[in-house]
């Protein structure tokens, strides 16, 4: 019974993840943004990005890890960025898919767990 809880929670989060990051993108505010480097934070790093808002200089990390060696974009590149004013912790980068892709895992790996328990459980 428990996996079936815990399948619901993973499918619950997956969804919520991708509907957050469906609106966030939709209601954030589009920008150019200059590479400046990566951010260390314990054993992950997340790029850095640059950009003007309004008048001010705003220096803020990407949503997501990312390698230096295997990163999309090189430092300095200029990089299309979606800012949420309300949040000013991170930025997405635009046309990024990996939120989309761990929300889409979530629902996968809940719906096995489910599936799995009621198929164990008699149910079908």
């Amino acid at each position: 019974m428990w996996y079936v809880i815990f399948g619901g929670i993973l499918i619950f989060a997956g969804i919520y993840l991708i509907v957050k990051c469906i609106v966030s993108r939709k209601k954030g505010i589009h920008l150019d943004a200059q590479l400046i480097g990566f951010n260390q934070e314990r054993d992950t790093q997340y790029p850095l990005f640059k950009f003007t808002y309004e008048g001010e200089e705003l220096t803020l990390t990407g949503g997501v890890p990312a390698k230096p060696d295997k990163f999309k974009y090189e430092v300095g590149d200029t990089v299309k960025i979606i800012f949420n004013p309300s949040n000013r912790k991170f930025v997405d980068i635009e046309g990024s898919a990996t939120e989309y892709l761990y929300g889409a895992g979530a629902i996968v790996l809940g719906a096995i767990l489910v599936i799995a328990s009621l198929k164990k459980m008699g149910v079908f």
